[in-house]
C-alpha cells in the first residue's frame, strides 16, 4: 500500500478528491498501453476484409477499440505484379503482452484465411503491430516500433490523420515528423467514404 493509499489516521484528515486514488476506471485507462496496428488488403472485397478484420479486433477480450484511420489504395511494394492495396490504420489501448496481441493479430488473420506464402506476396488480409506505447523490443517473433514504418507512407499518411503527435519509440520523431521525411513517394490515393 503506498502513502496516497493507507487509510487514515486519527491524525490525519480524510483525502481531498484531487489526492483519493484513482477510480478503477482510470486506473483501467492508465494501465492500458497505446497499440498501432496497420492493416492491408489486395485479394477479393478488399474493404471487407479490413472491415472482418476490425470487427474480430474490436470483440476480442481485452483490446479495446480507439479509432481508425482512412482507406488509402497503394501501389504494392516489392512484388509490384499485384493487385493495389487499401491500407489503414488503427489505434487500440490493450492490457495484453505485447507478444499475446501479435498472437491476436496472427490469429485474426488465420481466421480470415491468410495464407503466408510469399514475401510481399498478395494476400487477404495483413495485420501489422506498429508501436506498442513507447516500448521498444527486439525477439525472433517481435520488432517493436516495426522497423520499417518511417519507410512506408502507406502507413505513416493513415497513422498521421489518427495520431500525428504520437512519438515513436527509438525515432525521436512524432509519426507526423516522420512523414514529412519519409522517402516514399508512391501511389497514395485517400478513398471517400
Amino acid at each position: 500500500m503506498t502513502s496516497d493509499q493507507r487509510p487514515a489516521t486519527s491524525n490525519e484528515q480524510p483525502a481531498t478528491s484531487d489526492q483519493r486514488p484513482a477510480t478503477s476506471n482510470q486506473q483501467r485507462a492508465s494501465s492500458l498501453d497505446r497499440v498501432f496496428v496497420a492493416l492491408g488488403s489486395n485479394l477479393g472485397d478488399r474493404a471487407g476484409w479490413l472491415q472482418m478484420a476490425l470487427q474480430k479486433l474490436s470483440v476480442s477480450p481485452a483490446i479495446e477499440f480507439v479509432r481508425a484511420s482512412s482507406i488509402y489504395e497503394t501501389d504494392p511494394v516489392g512484388k509490384i505484379d499485384q493487385p493495389a492495396f487499401l491500407n489503414q490504420v488503427v489505434e487500440i489501448r490493450t492490457t495484453l503482452a505485447p507478444e499475446e496481441f501479435l498472437d491476436r493479430l496472427l490469429q485474426i488473420e488465420a481466421e480470415l484465411g491468410r495464407e503466408r506464402r510469399e514475401r510481399w506476396g498478395p494476400r487477404i488480409i495483413d495485420l501489422d503491430l506498429l508501436a506498442y506505447s513507447n516500448r521498444q523490443t527486439q525477439t525472433n517473433r517481435l520488432v517493436l516500433p516495426h522497423a520499417e514504418l518511417h519507410r512506408r507512407r502507406f502507413v505513416l499518411a493513415p497513422w498521421a490523420e489518427i495520431a500525428p503527435e504520437f512519438e515513436v519509440a527509438g525515432f525521436k520523431a512524432t509519426v507526423n515528423e516522420l512523414l514529412q521525411r519519409c522517402d516514399d513517394h508512391g501511389r497514395l490515393q485517400k478513398l471517400k467514404t
